[in-house]
């Protein structure tokens, strides 16, 4: 594969655990505030509901920890932008020429030298700008989610002990939605040029995660009503 290709797909990966974790775990209780049944059935296992919420928020703060990394050697949203910067070269017409011809085996479509000459080639300060954005949604995971991560997910920080619920009082889930909206927004921008030379705004994609894990869930529980005699 040609080395944007695997970045993309690594950075959607990433972002899918995070979405995944995060959608699952709201979407349960969204659910079950909705629904009494729903809700006294969680409530009367609570121990399995309790290790499936624990290993939720688990996984959605390791996932959006990693997205936001500083390690250079890492995949984060930084890093996705720098190497798909230095790899502009595959951004061009005359690389998504090649890959158009590729997929052709060699015969040239009637319709690509139109399609060519209307798509986008990103420059350098196209990724620089996403850079930059993305540096203000860093800055609010490390003000309020990394602590959490840290000193409750990762660690347990001993001066934490009895007062982790200070750190999560300052968590805002409609943040964490524009944020997880923010980092898929990303991968499609950038998909967008690569794949088929065309230039998005970030407010052209939006996540559909939300919509999609809420409709399975809902239909995992129907299912599960019809079956309490397991």
């Amino acid at each position: 594969m040609n080395p944007v290709d695997d970045l993309i797909e690594a950075y959607r990966d990433e972002v899918n655990v995070a979405t995944s974790s995060f959608y699952t775990w709201k979407s349960i209780n969204d659910l079950a505030a909705a629904n009494d049944e729903i809700l006294r059935t969680l409530n009367a296992n609570a121990l399995v509901w309790n290790i499936i919420a624990h290993s939720l928020q688990v996984t959605f703060f390791v996932a959006l920890g990693r997205i936001f990394d500083r390690n250079q050697k890492s995949l984060t949203a930084l890093s996705f932008i720098e190497k798909c910067r230095a790899e502009i070269g595959q951004f061009s017409k005359s690389a998504l020429e090649a890959r158009r011809l590729k997929d052709a085996r060699g015969a040239r479509p009637e319709w690509l030298d139109g399609y060519l000459a209307a798509m986008y080639e990103p420059a350098e300060s196209d990724f620089d700008a996403l850079a930059q954005a993305t540096q203000s949604y860093e800055a609010t995971y490390r003000a309020r989610y990394q602590p959490i991560r840290h000193k409750v997910i990762a660690h347990k920080d001993l001066a934490t002990i009895g007062s982790k619920d200070a750190l999560f009082k300052n968590t805002n889930i409609g943040e964490v939605e524009n944020m997880l909206q923010y980092l898929k927004q990303v991968e499609q921008v950038v998909e967008q040029w690569y794949l088929n030379g065309r230039n998005t705004n970030l407010a052209d994609h939006s996540l559909d995660k939300p919509l999609r894990v809420h409709e399975e869930l809902a239909r995992i529980f129907r299912e599960l009503s019809v079956a309490k005699d397991i």
